[in-house]
């Protein structure tokens, strides 16, 4: 499924509100209120912490979920969508506190189609220890590379929050921890996204067990003269190859 995800892009969808009421962004909206039920069962977010959003490449317009809301009472009428800068174009609901951060992420990587923000245990709890994950799990260096960075701490929900993410986000990574906070990951669709959010929680918990069992030493890490090639190759070689291709 990852290897699947890593190589789809992102689906045009335009719909527009119609006198007939249909809803703009519909396709988009449901993506929202779907990735946020997928999120609390794979236990990265919890209550109505957390927030996702997807942009449509015909447009331009973000679909980002509603502030405040538990993601079972979510539907794609509560889904608002935005543009680049945050203004209001549909929806009766607040759209997240983190506006700014996910609106800051999409104006400066225009590859980017959606973003993931999760409160995930482990991930936060080395966001207070570290300023990096370094590479602990083979499968996270394989999807994302060496390191995830730890952007300082900024208040949330402000633009300075987005401008600590934007200092710290790599080039060619897909995941930034959030100081004392939790995680942001994004892709070209949900399904990269969240894929790399629970890769790198899992990355995250073997690390800090890793300390724990080795009494607050650093763990055996894997050779980062490596890592790129491991990139590389699994971009180029995981997973099935798209029906027809020889």
């Amino acid at each position: 499924m990852i290897g699947a995800s890593l190589r789809a892009g992102p689906r045009v969808v335009a719909e527009y509100r119609e006198e007939d009421g249909v809803l703009m962004l519909a396709e988009l909206r449901q993506q929202v209120v779907e990735v946020g039920l997928a999120a609390l069962a794979a236990g990265v977010v919890h209550g109505t912490a957390g927030n996702m959003s997807v942009r449509d490449p015909a447009t331009r317009l973000i679909a980002i979920s509603p502030s405040g809301m538990p993601y079972p009472t979510v539907t794609p009428a509560d889904v608002v969508v935005v543009d680049e800068d945050g203004t209001v174009h549909d929806g009766h609901r607040k759209p997240s506190s983190e506006t700014p951060l996910h609106t800051m992420v999409h104006r400066a990587r225009p590859d980017v189609g959606a973003v993931v923000h999760t409160h995930s245990h482990f991930s936060t709890v080395v966001s207070t220890i570290r300023d990096t994950l370094p590479p602990i799990l083979t499968e996270v260096c394989q999807v994302i590379g060496a390191r995830v960075p730890v952007a300082r701490y900024a208040l949330s929900g402000t633009p300075d929050f987005g401008e600590a993410v934007l200092e710290a986000l790599p080039a060619a990574s897909s995941a930034v921890l959030l100081r004392n906070h939790g995680l942001l990951t994004w892709g070209a669709d949900f399904d990269e996204a969240l894929a790399v959010a629970e890769i790198v929680e899992e990355a995250a918990k073997v690390y800090v067990h890793a300390l724990s069992a080795n009494g607050g030493r650093e763990p055996s890490l894997v050779p980062e003269g490596l890592i790129p090639e491991m990139h590389e190759r699994f971009l180029r070689e995981y997973g099935q190859a798209p029906a027809g291709s020889a």
